[in-house]
């Protein structure tokens, strides 16, 4: 079979599984709204206001909100995301930038894969740079474990 996770593109804005999970949950219920009122025959009804997540998620996508059959096919897509997407967890010294993160996630999207899913969290004790982890590896690219690596030329420094 197939995979549909081939065809949905997400925008920067939709980095994080929570991020993923809580457009999956809004869309959820923007279905149930939609269905209410087509069942109600209330054609006038305003459609439920949607976040700027959903928002840009659907353009990329080329996804009518209006349409049933198009956020059906989104929620599919969405599910699948949160199922198979590649992930990798960058852990900071302090909180990056929302300005940085976007540019992290735009080289994951481009360099790695188009649904890559970016974890973020903070780790004080690596003191600058990051660690970053995938579901196999750990790379460590942090000060912490240079200075660690090369403790015997620290002490030989400060010793003359």
């Amino acid at each position: 079979m197939e995979s549909k996770l081939a065809k949905i593109k997400l925008p920067i804005n939709v980095a994080s599984k929570q991020d993923v999970t809580s457009i999956h949950r809004e869309l959820t219920v923007y279905i149930d709204q939609i269905t209410q009122s087509t069942i109600r025959d209330n054609a006038d009804a305003a459609l439920p206001p949607v976040s700027e997540g959903l928002k840009s998620l659907a353009a990329e996508n080329k996804i009518d909100l209006r349409s049933e059959k198009d956020c059906a096919i989104l929620h599919a897509l969405l599910e699948e995301v949160k199922q198979l997407a590649p992930s990798v967890h960058i852990s900071f010294s302090v909180e990056p930038s929302p300005e940085i993160l976007q540019k992290i996630v735009a080289w994951f999207r481009e360099k790695i894969d188009p649904q890559i899913i970016i974890q973020v969290g903070l780790q004080p004790t690596i003191a600058a740079g990051i660690v970053l982890r995938t579901p196999n590896k750990q790379f460590d690219f942090s000060l912490r474990s240079q200075l660690y690596k090369n403790r015997s030329k620290l002490i030989e420094a400060l010793a003359s």
